[in-house]
């Protein structure tokens, strides 16, 4: 099995911890997908790598296709030189943008991977652009003869908070009300659900921020995926 990670800096390790401490490490050939200068996130280079349309105000926005495109053309036969691996067998994953750029893969190359796992998926991106796109990726006869394939989704349950007002900062409890985080993740649920090809899983990952629930989705995903469901967090 090949699982694909943004945040490479970031992900890489934990996703060895945690493969380790399973006994599963054996199983999991983890591709870390970063940048080399710099060990924190690269937010100037995440807005133009995995956001899929350009925006006003973030210049060089919109690069998502293109990159994904590398990936599947330079970075996959790359590791397949060296690993015998099953693509039958490879996975996705990425938080906030990087989420957003599994679910925008998987509307337009759903038979890239076998499974995508999109973690607080940024959908408000360019006022819910990719929503209509998965949409049209379940309709009609394409996504029936579809490749079975896994769709999980995660977001924390204090990314979208109830009252803007009972909290510490109230300027950016209001920015996540307006990006509807937990909203967006539970539609795109119910719209991928709806093809009959995508197994598809929600986690509300209860008392969860933005960014403890980048680890949590992931370590749910990996466990989902490979069959160690009674490992993963309960439904809240």
């Amino acid at each position: 099995m090949m699982s694909y990670n943004w945040d490479h800096q970031h992900v890489i390790l934990r996703v060895v911890a945690w493969l380790q401490a399973h006994e599963l490490a054996h199983r999991v050939l983890v591709v870390g997908l970063g940048y080399p200068d710099t060990v924190a996130f690269n937010i100037p280079r995440r807005f133009e790598d995995l956001t899929p349309s350009a925006v006003a105000g973030r210049a060089g926005s919109g690069q998502a296709g293109a990159f994904l495109d590398f990936v599947e053309a330079r970075v996959k036969p790359r590791i397949a030189r060296d690993y015998p691996l099953d693509p039958a067998r490879t996975a996705l994953y990425g938080h906030s943008l990087g989420g957003l750029a599994v679910l925008f893969d998987l509307a337009h190359h759903p038979a890239r991977f076998s499974a995508y796992f999109a973690a607080s998926p940024s959908l408000w991106w360019d006022d819910g652009r990719v929503m209509p796109q998965l949409q049209q990726a379940v309709q009609g006869d394409s996504c029936a003869r579809s490749t079975p394939k896994t769709v999980i989704i995660t977001v924390g349950a204090k990314e979208q908070p109830l009252n803007t007002a009972q909290t510490d900062n109230p300027e950016r409890a209001a920015k996540l009300a307006r990006r509807q985080m937990v909203a967006n993740a539970a539609r795109a649920n119910e719209i991928l659900a709806r093809c009959p090809a995508f197994d598809v899983d929600y986690r509300l990952l209860a008392g969860a921020g933005h960014g403890a629930a980048l680890d949590r989705g992931l370590f749910h995903a990996l466990a989902r995926w490979l069959g160690r469901a009674a490992t993963a967090e309960p439904t809240p």
